[in-house]
């Protein structure tokens, strides 16, 4: 049908408007909220069909951003060579967070961070995250982990113990060869590395192997210095003392120290001692 046929069957009431919309100064139906048309016809006015209004177009867009972060959000769980986040932080978020005196400054650091993610990621911006045990680091990393997830950036979160595993796994054909585990490394906007340098600890009792772990530690860090892609590190030392206190080849400490381009201590709570002398309570609530 044209455009004046359309508009004559409109005004007959032969083709009827929605609820939700009115007729417009030329005879077609527009939406009542956003007051656009849903009506579009070709330049000709020969062709005419129903579209969305503007406020219909951005739903859809919403719908299919969604759609897209959720399709993420379920590849990144079901991936478990690499993914150690499990079920406890699965979904959390900054928000959920306890934020306290010790940690606010922190927290709020990382809050810009993936509140700018889009220039953290174009600029190659990464973290470095230290503080003592038990002070929240791996849940701050898993909520900025969650957060870029959500703004449907593609993450992984590791740890070399983890990686380590998968390259011996792949010596018996059980996991990944390691050329695929270092082009994955690189695929990803984001990288999260876990409990950076603890693998060391001890590490004058088995000499070759702490050589070897170090060496495949080097490739992976060499793979996303080389991708340019930012990398976000938490552990128990400060930078300096990867050298220092774990005798970390210099190489790996200069490329850590450079892909950190910020660093950041998180003081205070010892959030797992509160946990549990909050479990220990309802026990006795409950008689055990």
């Amino acid at each position: 049908m044209n455009l004046d046929t359309v508009v004559k069957k409109i005004a007959s009431g032969e083709l009827q408007i929605r609820d939700d919309e009115y007729i417009g100064e030329n005879g077609l139906p527009y939406c009542k909220n956003c007051k656009t048309t849903r009506m579009w016809y070709s330049p000709d006015k020969q062709f005419v069909a129903r579209c969305y209004c503007q406020c219909e177009e951005e739903a859809e867009e919403r719908r299919k951003k969604e759609e897209a972060r959720q399709k993420l959000i379920a590849e990144f769980n079901s991936r478990s060579s690499l993914s150690m986040l499990g079920d406890r932080y699965r979904g959390i978020r900054i928000k959920d967070a306890i934020i306290t005196e010790s940690n606010r400054a922190v927290y709020e650091k990382c809050h810009n961070y993936v509140t700018n993610a889009k220039a953290m990621r174009e600029n190659n911006i990464g973290l470095y995250i230290y503080g003592d045990n038990s002070s929240g680091k791996t849940y701050l990393t898993a909520c900025i982990c969650n957060e870029l997830l959500w703004q449907g950036f593609r993450c992984v979160y590791t740890n070399l113990a983890t990686i380590l595993n998968e390259i011996r796994g792949s010596y018996d054909k059980n996991g990944m060869g390691e050329c695929e585990l270092l082009d994955r490394l690189q695929a990803y906007d984001f990288a999260f590395i876990d409990d950076f340098g603890k693998e060391f600890l001890g590490r004058e009792y088995n000499a070759s192997s702490s050589k070897w772990a170090e060496e495949k530690l080097f490739e992976v860090i060499n793979a996303r210095y080389n991708a340019q892609k930012p990398t976000i590190f938490s552990s128990n030392y400060e930078i300096s003392e990867l050298a220092s206190v774990l005798n970390l080849d210099k190489a790996i400490v200069e490329r850590v120290n450079e892909m950190a381009t910020r660093t950041l201590k998180l003081e205070g709570d010892d959030f797992r001692s509160t946990a549990r002398q909050s479990k220990s309570e309802l026990a006795k609530k409950l008689g055990i």
